[in-house]
């Protein structure tokens, strides 16, 4: 599933399946992101830093920052919208709202970060 995501993810500027998959655990729980990437990168968490470089350049991981706060927050969230809204679509709704919205900040903040280096 990483690997067909990660395309989606490249013009934000990180498009390694290592990446997408982290994020799709995230889903679960947003702490899930951070041991993901430790467990895909085959490293402990103390040494995960100097690992990351290899994935992410310093725009590039602003740009992952940015896409991880504003999407979808975790699974008890999302029960919880569901329930407030009474209304699965409504809730699928506001999960790809919320991912889009991601994106394009993610997207603005990578792009003009670029021009700008």
């Amino acid at each position: 599933i990483g690997r067909v995501v990660s395309p989606i993810l490249k013009p934000i500027g990180f498009a390694d399946w290592r990446v997408a998959t982290a994020l799709i655990s995230g889903f679960t729980a947003k702490e899930a992101v951070v041991s993901t990437l430790s467990v895909l990168l085959n490293t402990s968490m103390a040494a995960l830093g100097p690992a990351l470089s290899s994935l992410f350049t310093p725009l590039s991981a602003i740009s992952f920052l940015v896409f991880t706060l504003l999407y979808t927050p975790c699974v008890a969230a999302v029960s919880t919208i569901k329930k407030e809204l009474n209304s699965s679509i409504g809730t699928v709704g506001i999960v790809i709202m919320q991912c889009v919205i991601a994106w394009l900040a993610a997207f603005v903040f990578y792009q003009i970060g670029g021009l700008l280096i």
